[in-house]
Parts: structure tokens; C-alpha cells; sequence
């Protein structure tokens, strides 16, 4: 699997448009400046999920006797 295929199918399966109304209606009662600092930490916090998943995955999938 390319990069370029993983990025579109975690794109399709995430839908980030589709949860776009929702994020924005819970942060809108935050001021801007907070609403920055929410929105650079839950991007961090989904980044360490994915890089986690991607270097780690394959030994988790093995340590279960899963292909």
C-alpha cells in the first residue's frame, strides 16, 4: 500500500468534511485564541494515534497471530 492510497483511505473512512459541522459547533462558544489552542492539540493528539498505529500496528496484528 502507497502512502498515497493509505492517505486517501484513512481520508474516505475519517470523513473530516462530514464532521467539520460538528467540531465547529462545539468550539464555537470558545474565544478564537482558544479554539486555536483546542484545535493544534486534538490534530496532535490524532497525529500520535496514527504514527503509533503505523509503526506499531504490524507487531500488535503479529503479537495476535493475525495477517
Amino acid at each position: 500500500m502507497t502512502v498515497a492510497s493509505a492517505a486517501l483511505l484513512l481520508f474516505l473512512i475519517l470523513d473530516p468534511l462530514g464532521n467539520l459541522p460538528v467540531f465547529l459547533s462545539v468550539l464555537r462558544p470558545l474565544p478564537a485564541n482558544r479554539q486555536r489552542v483546542v484545535l493544534v492539540r486534538e490534530l496532535l493528539i490524532a497525529l500520535v494515534v496514527l504514527m503509533l498505529f503505523l509503526w506499531c500496528g504490524k507487531y500488535v496484528l503479529e503479537l495476535m497471530h493475525l495477517r
